[in-house]
Formats: structure tokens, sequence, C-alpha cells
């Protein structure tokens, strides 16, 4: 069974049919868009994302193993090392 990291879930086919409705009662809060009951993704607004990899840049422990350190990247180089770092996992 897979866990809701959010408190609000859509429908995909309703935030199909009005994502800026799904992103206005949002209020600023992550939505889980849920695809036949599963999550398919997450919706963020920018102002949020930022925050947490801002959050997750500055509790980066230092690295001794060679994995990409976080700290004092851009936003978009944070995303590509996490989602290298989810993929490796993944393997």
């Amino acid at each position: 069974m897979q866990n809701l990291l959010v408190e609000q879930a859509v429908s995909m086919s309703a935030f199909k049919k009005n994502p800026a409705a799904i992103l206005r009662l949002a209020q600023g809060r992550p939505v889980a868009v849920l695809n036949h009951n599963r999550v398919g993704f997450y919706l963020l607004e920018p102002p949020l994302l930022e925050q947490i990899l801002n959050e997750l840049a500055r509790l980066q422990p230092p690295h001794t193993d060679g994995s990409p350190r976080l700290v004092g990247k851009s936003a978009r180089q944070l995303i590509d090392d996490l989602l290298r770092l989810a993929q490796a996992g993944a393997n």
C-alpha cells in the first residue's frame, strides 16, 4: 500500500478538468494527484518547492562517499542531483 505524504488528494480526472481550481483550493499546500488510487505526482507551488530544496540543502550532511553535495547549488542543480539519487536508489 502506498502512503500519502500530504493531507490533500484529488483524482487525476478532477485535476485535468480544472488544475487552476485545484491550485486555488490547495492554498499553497501540496496536493497528491491520484491515478487509479495511486499517487501519480505531487503538486507543489514554486515557493514551497523552493523552501523544500533550501531546507534539504541546509540539512545535507558532509559527504565522504562521493555522492553529490547539495549545499550551494541552484534549485535546478538540486533537482537534478535528487533525481539521480532517487534513480540510483531504485536500481
